[in-house]
């Protein structure tokens, strides 16, 4: 990606671009560069894997129109025609690792705006991942994690699910706080799963205690009672492992 490349597009037509620079902080499937014209910043993704599971650009790129205009994401601006990059407002923040009560609370009411969304794709399928890693990753750790994740989806058989807009990737890394906001960011995997994937993503992802597990359950339900902090724990053991299995495939490649 290069500033040249930049000005043969259209919304860029009236801005002298300045200067395009390499974020420090990268996703996995795209590269983000932080561009600077004489108007405005943006970030600009650049991508370069679909090979994933559950990447499909131009569904991220309507989606993240709709969480844009719910207060929760960055605004998209642009998704070229071979759908190879796009670009999205700069937003300012910071990322972290540990958050307060508040910021759980604030985490729990954001996720429940996100899962208000409708969507009209296929539900995520854990089977799809879980076999082809059962053929590609052939080691006894993988083994012990699909075990494990095959048995909590059993499990979960019994509780009731609630098929949502899911983010599908809520880690530290696609959070930004800054100052009393909070955006979610790099949608590329979102999709519809239960509602509890999302909660259970930011759990295991920020470590929180069974206190603060209680906390942004209240916040995006209001009422929390044994089988829902049962199914709560069933789905950040899968996150937990389905998270192995895909590093584990990602290292297979290099």
């Amino acid at each position: 990606m290069t500033i040249q490349k930049l000005k043969q597009y259209k919304i860029f037509k009236d801005e002298i671009l300045l200067s395009l620079k390499l974020l420090k902080n990268q996703g996995y499937c795209n590269i983000n560069y932080k561009l600077k014209t004489s108007k405005r910043t943006y970030l600009i993704r650049k991508f370069i894997s679909n090979e994933t599971v559950n990447i499909n650009r131009k569904f991220e790129f309507e989606i993240q129109k709709k969480t844009y205009k719910k207060g929760i994401a960055g605004k998209p601006l642009f998704l070229d025609k071979d759908k190879s990059f796009m670009v999205c407002e700069f937003l300012k923040g910071k990322h972290k690792k540990i958050i307060s009560l508040q910021e759980i609370k604030h985490l729990g009411k954001m996720v429940k705006k996100l899962h208000s969304i409708k969507s009209n794709v296929n539900p995520y399928d854990f089977k799809r991942p879980l076999n082809y890693y059962k053929k590609t990753l052939n080691n006894q750790e993988a083994s012990k994690s699909i075990h494990i994740c095959k048995r909590e989806l059993k499990s979960l058989k019994k509780h009731k699910k609630t098929l949502v807009t899911t983010h599908h990737d809520l880690n530290p890394k696609n959070i930004l706080f800054h100052k009393k906001s909070i955006k979610f960011i790099d949608w590329e995997y979102t999709g519809v799963n239960d509602s509890f994937f999302d909660l259970a993503t930011l759990c295991f992802e920020f470590r929180l205690n069974k206190k603060e597990e209680k906390i942004l359950l209240k916040s995006y339900q209001k009422k929390v009672n044994k089988k829902d902090i049962q199914k709560l724990h069933s789905y950040i053991n899968i996150y937990k492992h389905i998270c192995k299995l895909w590093f584990m495939d990602l290292k297979k490649s290099f």
